[in-house]
């Protein structure tokens, strides 16, 4: 084969093979867009997936957030089932909405929740100490809780007509109270103390509204303690008598008295009774123009020793009772009888008063040496 025939085939050979190894350019735009359309959506998806993880992280963030608001929101109220019941529905929360309707209706829950214990409370406060024993407050209280909503509460609360029980109750408790047959009654109103009748004390509450009646205290005489106490007449004047009331005072702090008692009663401490009289009596005679002076002396004397030893020689059945009284009874009125009568005043006598007096005022007057008492008589007392 001659040299140009061969060279001529291998050329037509190489320009062959380069034209059967070119793309051609539609196919190769084809593959560009495939190639492109992987990465774009391999980012997509990696923005999205992003995204979620970041929306899921917040999710549970939120969800945190909101039990953590419902553990203060219970804060009086640990043991709360329905605190349970929220959370769970907020672990199990799939979005924001429904997150905030729970804490919606947990804050209604317990907006409700206070309202009852408000409510509740009040009945408590107004009833007081009667509270337990009355079935009408339990039940009142039983449909309370049931109530679904603040205006079913103050429905509630305004058909069962509470202040007219309470102060019904209150009343029989005041009426029981002074029917004890005491004549005098202790009472404490408004920071003040009074001895009182049965009469005053239901002038007086005749017109007490709720509040007032269960300020008011009354304590019957005899129920209160009973004091001893020794003062000379030069300490509290005539000797008080069984009934009246008495204001106490420390003369080292007069400018308030230490106790307000009534006497329960009271004594005079007689150890003899002495009395002596001497009488002189002068006459002048005339006899037959002679004068003369006749002069007589006489005297009365009495004594009684040992006045106690009477009481006990009475009491012995050694003396006659009847007599000892009659001779002695209302030693104490019918001294301050004459001495009204002829305002002769002895300063010398001592009395023994019992008084009754409330516990806490007990220890005023314990404290002070009876020396240093002055016992007055109170305004409107007997």
């Amino acid at each position: 084969m001659p040299a140009e025939e061969y060279s001529g085939k291998l050329k037509s050979l190489k320009s062959k093979s380069k034209k059967s190894s070119r793309i051609p350019p539609k196919q190769l735009r084809m593959a560009l867009v495939i190639v492109v359309s992987v990465i774009v959506i391999f980012e997509v998806y990696n923005i999205y997936f992003t995204a979620k993880n970041r929306e899921l992280e917040e999710l549970e963030n939120n969800r945190a957030v909101a039990i953590d608001t419902i553990d203060k929101l219970f804060f009086e109220y640990p043991n709360d089932p329905q605190k349970i019941a929220y959370v769970i529905k907020l672990q199990q929360s799939q979005d924001e909405e429904n997150i905030e309707r729970i804490l919606d209706d947990a804050q209604k829950y317990l907006e409700i929740k206070q309202y009852k214990t408000l409510a509740i409370n009040q009945i408590k406060d107004m009833y007081g100490e009667y509270y337990g024993s009355s079935i009408k407050a339990n039940e009142l209280e039983r449909k309370i809780n049931s109530a679904n909503s603040t205006s079913e509460v103050d429905e509630l609360f305004k058909q069962s007509n509470v202040e007219e029980e309470v102060k019904e109750i209150l009343e029989k408790s005041l009426e029981k109270t002074i029917s004890s047959g005491d004549s005098y009654f202790y009472v404490e109103m408004s920071g003040q103390e009074y001895f009182m009748t049965k009469d005053d004390v239901l002038e007086i509450t005749d017109s007490m509204g709720i509040m007032q009646l269960k300020e008011f205290r009354v304590t019957p005489v005899s129920n209160l303690n009973k004091l001893t106490v020794v003062v000379s007449s030069r300490q509290c004047g005539k000797i008080p008598l069984s009934g009246d009331s008495i204001l106490v005072y420390n003369k080292n702090t007069p400018e308030a008295p230490i106790a307000y008692a009534v006497i329960d009663s009271s004594y005079v401490i007689l150890p003899d009774i002495g009395y002596s009289e001497e009488r002189s009596v002068s006459n002048v005679v005339n006899d037959e123009g002679s004068e003369s002076t006749v002069e007589s002396t006489s005297s009365i004397s009495y004594t009684l020793n040992n006045l106690p030893g009477v009481l006990h020689a009475t009491a012995a059945d050694k003396l006659d009772i009847g007599t000892v009284i009659d001779k002695f009874g209302s030693y104490g009125e019918r001294l301050n009888k004459i001495e009204d009568n002829t305002q002769i005043f002895d300063e010398n006598v001592n009395y023994l008063l019992i008084v009754a007096v409330p516990t806490e005022k007990v220890s005023n007057l314990v404290a002070v040496n009876s020396e240093d008492l002055f016992i007055v008589k109170a305004a409107g007392g007997n």
